[in-house]
């Protein structure tokens, strides 16, 4: 039986209306308020994040006439509430392995920033490769990140004593010169050492190792970088002699 028009002129809605109604508000609203914590690139820690938009996807597919297989993947939109980097998380989900999930994140949580005086290295060539590399990093590229860590440290040895000998000849002739301690240089080679498994052995490293990788490429890397700042900084500070009366 049909309703009659209210005084706005249009249908009134029946119960089931209003209630399908009060619960999308209700959803929207939860989806809205609901904060999950994530690791943050940006900030570089665990931080709160506001789940800005959840979306699944979600199928089966027929293998046999009695045998069917069910996947499901979850993405959620996510956004830091101190620094506001935008990120997604996907959760995937496979019939065959009811017990697992899959949980993935773009860009990678393996990723770190870019530290400030990258900018400031004045070889342009290590400065873009350096560049790629962090590029890499953001797509969980980690034996090309690797491999590209070893070819930094290779030219860092090339334009601070040269191509001649192998690789520990130049470290002997780099700690001689001064510029590396003999602490700083089992670091060194054991970044090497990883860089070159990853290049012939196909070594994958795990978040930590690799980031140990990437803190020895930074700090010999910055050091070479503040050696020239300091050298400048000398030609630039008068010597007692000029003082002035």
């Amino acid at each position: 039986m049909g309703g009659g028009l209210d005084g706005s002129g249009e249908f009134p809605q029946t119960d089931g209306e209003r209630e399908e109604e009060r619960i999308s508000v209700r959803d929207f609203i939860m989806s809205d308020e609901k904060i999950a914590r994530s690791h943050c690139n940006q900030c570089g820690c665990e931080t709160k994040h506001h789940v800005v938009a959840v979306r699944k996807q979600q199928g089966s597919e027929i293998i046999e006439e009695d045998f069917v297989i069910d996947w499901s993947n979850t993405y959620s939109l996510l956004e830091c509430c101190g620094c506001e980097e935008i990120s997604v998380k996907r959760v995937s989900w496979f019939s065959e392995e009811p017990d697992y999930e899959s949980v993935e994140y773009y860009p990678s949580r393996v990723s770190r920033r870019r530290p400030p005086w990258l900018e400031d290295i004045p070889d342009e060539a290590t400065e873009e490769l350096m560049r790629e590399i962090y590029g890499a990093l953001q797509g969980d590229q980690r034996r090309l990140a690797l491999m590209g860590a070893r070819t930094v440290i290779d030219g860092l040895l090339f334009r601070q004593v040269g191509d001649s000998g192998t690789f520990a000849d130049r470290l002997d002739a780099l700690e001689d010169k001064g510029f590396l301690s003999k602490i700083n240089r089992v670091s060194l080679e054991a970044a090497l050492n990883a860089g070159h498994a990853a290049a012939h052995r196909a070594y994958k490293p795990d978040t930590a190792n690799l980031n140990l990788v990437m803190d020895i490429v930074e700090n010999v890397l910055q050091a070479e970088n503040l050696s020239e700042h300091a050298d400048k900084l000398n030609q630039t500070t008068p010597s007692r002699g000029n003082r002035t009366k």
